[in-house]
């Protein structure tokens, strides 16, 4: 009868151990953070346009601050330096949406584009301008790249009054901390001094 007892008090020591064991385990996995993909977003203006503001939040988010020693993607910069520029900004917005692959980017100086890459894959349509912007009819989602300024920014419309609204990565798209410039990208803003700048073309994405 002790025996009996005896194996049967082992046996449940042996189940509580496992079942604790289990336990710790399961509290022990951390949750995946589920990231964006470009599948997430509809194929249209206001996909986009979410897809750059969530890569805005991420600059907030994580403390970005203006600079040229940016990384290929978005992920790499969050792991390493932190920096961010308009170019940077918008090819990270390309990849989120799903119009260039990870790692691809470009920038523009003097009115033109240089790619990091060999092909658009026939997903925009570049429209030379060469005008002021004044005088330029833009459709909400264009990117747009400057002729007389080292810049590009992304169009998204107007306000009730009439006034051109912009998402941005540059400078301008930043707010001050107590030392360096850190970022509001996701933020819809009115940058009325480009309307006395010149574009020099535009990047549609086809099929918005």
């Amino acid at each position: 009868m002790k025996l009996t007892y005896f194996a049967n008090w082992k046996s449940c020591l042996r189940t509580l151990v496992l079942t604790m064991m289990v336990i710790v385990a399961v509290l022990a996995v951390k949750p995946t953070t589920v990231q964006a993909k470009a599948s997430d977003y509809t194929q249209n203006i206001e996909g986009w346009i979410d897809a750059c503001q969530k890569v805005g939040r991420d600059l907030t988010k994580y403390n970005f601050t203006y600079g040229s020693h940016n990384k290929p993607t978005l992920s790499a910069s969050i792991k390493h330096g932190r920096k961010a520029n308009c170019a940077s900004y918008v090819s990270w917005c390309l990849q989120e949406f799903g119009v260039l692959k990870k790692g691809q980017t470009f920038y523009t100086r003097g009115g033109r584009i240089h790619k990091r890459f060999k092909s658009w894959r026939g997903k925009v349509q570049i429209i030379k301008v060469n005008k002021k912007l004044t005088s330029v009819n833009l459709q909400p989602g264009d990117i747009i790249g400057w002729r007389d300024i080292v810049h590009t920014n992304i169009y998204v419309g107007k306000n009730g009054e009439g006034q051109k609204l912009w998402l941005d990565g540059g400078s301008a798209g930043t707010r001050r901390g107590r030392v360096r410039r850190y970022y509001s990208a996701d933020k819809i803003k009115t940058f009325s001094y480009l309307n006395k700048h010149k574009v020099s073309f535009i990047i549609r994405i086809k099929g918005l």
